[in-house]
């Protein structure tokens, strides 16, 4: 073999296990890694290409291994999963979706039952009734009531799966808590109280949710696999994402959020034995539409300005921020958001996929946002301000205020 065909054979091998290695693991950062790896690896085994083939070999090779596909087959589904914030939005949407894709020719497998927990059960079951497009799949969701404030209603709510694992011989393979709430208003008058109930269903239902259901992840008894996915919602880029004016009490729920997620994966991977491999995972929604959260805006807002006006004896808070929010909810309104479908893909990744992220980034804002969150201070925190209230903003520069 010539010395030129060698070099070929060289250069070939090399792309394919750059492109093969970076299709191990569904995550950025390891794409980024390959790209690294390869821009030091391949000037080596060029040869004599000319330079503009090699940038050409370059460019095909790097968007090979950022958009090759996970290599590793997902698990196919079984057992049962919870879904709560059922009654809308993302919850509602995912169950949807789970339940219209169950047990399909596309042989991926098929979920014993969909459990939607839904804080109005009985309302959460009449839309979904009338939503579902397949009316037969109706027979893999049961909706089940589910307030994720009252530790009585979460412990309820284990128990009527524990039931159902029993009575059917199945088992608990996921659960994927989208239960929250968004109050926003400004940090020197916002009553304590918001903050209080903002943290009880944000992150204390977190917490509620997994003691309750995690023995029943943990449990063996008529597991057909091994593999268990406790799954939280945050928002934006994670735990760098900036933080903008009027956001305390949301992003700090979802921050602690955040933190929780990381601390019970270490606790989980720390104390495993010869049971279920329990991963955790968090999904990163961007500016998703439409959600109750969005719906539901105007009317919170309304009793956050009533609130702060109670507490105060006076106006003061509204005057002082009542353009800021109003230019806020007219962001909201006009900047484009990514459906929430999406959202219910990236949970369907998280339950069945080999070796699931720790993050789930939803929109390409939520993909930007880490980014973002990594520059220097002065910078993050001017693009923080002008993404919703000046320049960068769909609805331009919010008056009177120092953007």
């Amino acid at each position: 073999m010539s010395d030129t065909s060698t070099s070929m054979v060289t250069l070939a091998g090399t792309i394919a296990s750059l492109v093969l290695a970076a299709g191990q693991f569904d995550n950025h950062l390891w794409r980024i890694i390959c790209i690294f790896g390869g821009s030091k690896i391949l000037p080596v085994v060029y040869g004599d290409q000319a330079w503009y083939v090699q940038w050409l070999i370059s460019l095909a090779v790097n968007a090979a291994i950022w958009w090759i596909p996970h290599l590793r087959t997902a698990y196919k589904r079984s057992g049962c999963v919870v879904i709560t914030g059922a009654d809308s939005g993302m919850g509602q949407a995912t169950v949807l979706y789970l339940a219209e894709t169950n047990d399909n020719a596309a042989n991926n497998g098929s979920y014993d039952k969909i459990f939607a927990a839904a804080f109005n059960a009985k309302q959460a079951l009449e839309k979904l009734e009338e939503k579902i497009k397949d009316k037969s799949k109706m027979k893999y969701i049961q909706v089940i009531p589910l307030d994720a404030t009252k530790d009585d209603s979460v412990k309820q709510a284990a128990a009527t799966v524990s039931t159902f694992l029993k009575e059917k011989s199945s088992f608990l393979s996921g659960v994927v808590c989208y239960h929250g709430i968004g109050y926003n208003g400004p940090l020197p008058y916002m009553p304590m109280s918001l903050y209080q109930t903002q943290m009880d269903v944000n992150y204390f239902g977190n917490i509620r949710m997994t003691q309750a259901f995690l023995p029943l992840l943990q449990s063996t008894t008529n597991a057909t696999t091994h593999f268990r996915r406790m799954i939280f919602t945050g928002t934006g880029g994670g735990p760098c994402t900036p933080c903008p004016s009027l956001l305390s009490a949301y992003m700090s729920s979802k921050f602690a959020g955040e933190a929780m997620a990381q601390c019970l994966k270490q606790e989980l991977y720390m104390t495993q034995g010869d049971g279920p491999k329990i991963d955790v995972s968090v999904i990163n929604p961007g500016f998703v539409k439409p959600t109750q959260l969005m719906a539901d805006g105007i009317k919170l807002t309304e009793k956050m300005w009533k609130m702060c006006e109670d507490q105060e004896g006076s106006s003061i808070a509204k005057d002082t921020y009542g353009k800021m929010m109003e230019h806020f909810q007219l962001y909201a309104e006009l900047q484009p958001g990514t459906h929430v479908s999406e959202v219910s893909k990236a949970a369907e990744q998280a339950l069945t996929a080999h070796s699931p992220r720790s993050s789930y980034k939803v929109g390409i804002d939520s993909k930007l946002a880490p980014i973002v969150g990594m520059f220097p201070t002065g910078v993050r925190e001017w693009i923080a301000r002008n993404g919703i209230y000046g320049v960068l903003s769909p609805a331009k520069t919010v008056p009177g205020y120092r953007v």
